[in-house]
């Protein structure tokens, strides 16, 4: 079993941000699965995500070759993702081995991911709240990039330290049209990747994608 957790805001007023590209991740995934178990056609309907007040999260269980997935769109917000995550965890048994968390990362250039085994949040919030949650921060994530096009931002590169904009409202803002279509790419590819470790069961490794 694995529990594949993409952090973003909840309600209109954030989906297309920056911030939400976990909850797209996960989105993007139900379809792949839904797909290759023949539940649904190209272009319908993606799976039904279920809202699970206990949970304080939108749940859906898919089984797909032998592997049960439980996707998560934590409801907390943000900053409180680390709630939610602890009691899913604890209610399905999942160790930290089988948790795979999916953030955006304002550091990294729309058209690239990371995946990394363990490791400091970055100043990703939502992250940084489930590794203090949790006592531990040995768990796979993949970081969608959200920042600037073009190389890894450094803090003197990146548009928030020049005062062109507070990183708190860039990574409330939505991506351009021709952003959008790089980071479904992105997605995408992060998820063939993961997916085709998981089917044979081996472990993912740490791995930088670029579109």
């Amino acid at each position: 079993m694995k529990l594949i957790v993409g952090l973003g805001n909840p309600g209109k007023k954030y989906e297309g941000t920056r911030h939400n590209a976990g909850f797209v991740f996960v989105d993007k995934l139900a379809e792949e699965l839904g797909s290759e178990m023949g539940t649904f056609l190209p272009g319908e309907k993606r799976p039904h995500f279920a809202n699970q007040d206990k949970f304080k999260s939108e749940i859906l269980e898919v089984t797909c070759k032998g592997e049960k997935f439980v996707l998560v769109k934590p409801q907390t917000y943000m900053n409180l993702s680390g709630t939610a995550v602890q009691k899913i965890m604890k209610y399905y048994d999942i160790t930290p081995d089988d948790l795979i968390v999916v953030s955006d990362d304002v550091d990294i250039s729309v058209g690239q991911a990371r995946i990394r085994h363990e490791g400091s949040s970055g100043g990703q919030k939502g992250l940084q709240n489930i590794i203090d949650i949790l006592g531990s921060d040995d768990f796979v994530r993949i970081r969608i990039g959200i920042g600037a096009s073009g190389t890894l931002l450094s803090e003197e590169k990146s548009p928030r330290a020049t005062g062109q904009i507070e990183t708190a409202d860039f990574v409330l803002s939505k991506f351009s049209k021709a952003e959008i279509s790089i980071v479904d790419e992105i997605i995408e590819m992060a998820i063939g990747y993961i997916l085709s470790f998981i089917e044979n069961n081996e472990k993912i490794p740490a791995h930088t994608i670029v579109a």
